[in-house]
């Protein structure tokens, strides 16, 4: 039996996204855009240290756990994937950190798409780089003319 391979991201667009953008679409509000990314750690289950596992993201997120940093996200769209850079400053935490979550906020300040990592350490000496990649679920275009 072929191994099943190790899971290390999970992106995942909330249910208050979805929410924002049915409302937006029946003139309640607007849609939501991607403006802050905050840090933080959890959602990780490392009962083996080694081999750390993913716990699934829970659709009702409303903060980012063991959050120590916020900034700005840098996004762009593609064929049904919005990429989002984050970066973290060098010198921005005093000591290393272990990271591996970053929560996506709209330009109301709520949590509306998380991404979690197997985990890493941000440091003091070295700028942090994650590019967190939130998939819109699309259907396949048909290819055979029929519609």
């Amino acid at each position: 039996m072929p191994e099943t391979p190790k899971v290390w991201q999970r992106a995942k667009l909330l249910n208050r996204y979805y929410d924002k953008v049915g409302m937006a679409a029946a003139g309640i509000g607007r849609c939501p855009r991607f403006v802050e990314f905050r840090a933080g750690f959890g959602l990780v289950d490392e009962y083996s240290p080694s081999e750390p596992e993913l716990q699934d993201i829970p659709p009702d997120m409303q903060e980012i756990p063991g959050e120590f940093y916020r900034g700005f996200v840098d996004v762009s769209y593609s064929a049904g994937v919005a990429l989002c850079k984050c970066e973290i400053p060098q010198g921005a935490v005093g000591a290393p950190v272990r990271h591996n979550l970053i929560g996506i906020f709209d330009d109301e300040g709520d949590l509306i798409a998380v991404c979690s990592t197997l985990p890493d350490w941000v440091t003091p000496t070295e700028v942090y780089r994650a590019f967190p990649a939130i998939t819109f679920p699309r259907e396949e275009e048909s290819t055979d003319g029929d519609e």
